[in-house]
């Protein structure tokens, strides 16, 4: 089941981080600034974010299925679009079919595990899943950095209609529909059902830790580009063999975490993750102010992505736990509050009058702060629960 719905969660990070390295090729192409060019990651977050919101009620009353072809029909034609972009509106349009795209492909991949598997086997679902998805950043950005040198920057956007190809074959011929037969079919737009997921007190206390998770991590990937290659004098290879790396460590962390869940329990495992997320903010902080360079800010960007790859699995699946009737709903409105969260922080950050190193630390380390206070308040009873796997 996993290896079947690698492809679906892989239009997110995909998307992302295989045209890093072009960026600077791209505002040069377009005429554009590099923070005008970065703006086309928040565009693409945030659609990633709002269109949850749509395929939710989709996924539960069309089914799986016909909601993941939908999906990549739309990241397909999104892609394409890119590719032919010759100026800065056309892409960030491009970008928002792109990101309503990977969403619904996102949503139906946590339903389908969801309707699948209990709490406890989701969370180490989803553990593997953010493993191996980070193939993505450890593999799209040297991929990238060798197209944009070999064919130029719209051939990223061409790999990325040709992987959307892949997959519409993929989930056209074998995934099977899995829906429960006691789905809520609420009305489409219905307010009061996402009020209802809204209203259960772990599910928001672990959707501020997802968001914490992926602003995190975004702002790290937002910064990358002018802190590695701009700041630090790195070239596209060689950003993309670092990003590599880093995206490498969230693999381990990520296959270590299923291991860490049977002994701790997955509340305990967020509030790991969550304090080295706050170390990794501090040394950031402290060491991009004192001495700038290479190793003081990866050294960093390591720890917060193991804390990024223990909180992440653990606090979705403890999210959806209670919410088996209507999966769809509950991984749209996670997903939405995760990844709109997540790209204001990192928008934000942008925004800071701080120079790159110091904003994309302080942001961090207040994105740590917001998870540890949030699971500060979550009642006893839904700590025991969620550690009751251990």
């Amino acid at each position: 089941m996993v290896l079947l719905l690698l492809p679906l969660i892989l239009f997110g990070p995909m998307g992302i981080d295989i045209y890093l390295p072009a960026m600077p090729q791209m505002a040069l192409s377009l005429n554009a600034s590099a923070s005008d060019v970065q703006l086309s990651l928040s565009v693409f977050m945030l659609a990633i974010g709002l269109g949850q919101l749509l395929f939710g009620p989709l996924v539960d009353r069309w089914g799986r299925r016909p909601a993941a072809l939908l999906a990549i029909c739309l990241f397909l034609l999104g892609s394409i679009l890119a590719s032919f972009a010759e100026h800065l509106s056309l892409l960030l349009f491009a970008r928002m079919i792109q990101g309503l795209g990977a969403c619904g492909t996102s949503v139906v991949a946590f339903s389908v595990v969801r309707d699948r598997l209990g709490a406890t086997d989701s969370a180490r679902a989803y553990s593997y899943l953010n493993g191996a998805l980070c193939l993505a950043p450890a593999l799209a950005p040297v991929l990238g950095a060798w197209l944009t040198i070999s064919l130029g920057w719209q051939a990223n956007f061409m790999f990325l209609a040709l992987f959307a190809g892949f997959a519409l074959m993929l989930v056209a011929f074998r995934l099977q529909e899995t829906r429960p037969a006691d789905t809520r079919l609420q009305p489409l737009p219905s307010i009061r059902a996402y009020l209802s997921v809204w209203h259960h007190k772990a599910f928001r206390v672990y959707v501020l830790t997802c968001i914490a998770a992926m602003g995190g991590i975004l702002t790290y990937v937002t910064f990358a580009p002018l802190i590695l290659m701009e700041r630090l004098g790195l070239n596209e290879t060689q950003f993309a063999l670092v990003f590599g790396a880093n995206a490498l460590m969230i693999m381990t962390s990520s296959f270590s975490a299923p291991g860490l869940v049977k002994q701790l329990g997955r509340h305990k495992v967020v509030q790991v993750g969550s304090l080295a997320l706050l170390a990794g903010g501090a040394l950031m902080l402290i060491w991009m102010g004192v001495a700038p360079g290479l190793w003081a800010f990866m050294i960093p960007v390591g720890l917060c992505s193991v804390g990024f790859s223990l909180i992440l699995g653990s606090a979705a699946a403890s999210a959806m736990a209670p919410f088996g009737d209507r999966a769809g709903r509950a991984a749209a409105l996670l997903g939405c509050l995760q990844m709109t969260g997540a790209a204001t922080a990192s928008y934000t950050a942008t925004r800071l009058p701080l120079n790159p190193g110091e904003a994309c630390a302080l942001t961090i380390l207040l994105l740590a702060l917001l998870a540890l206070l949030a699971l500060s308040r979550l009642p006893r009873e839904h700590r025991l629960l969620a550690d009751s796997d251990a």
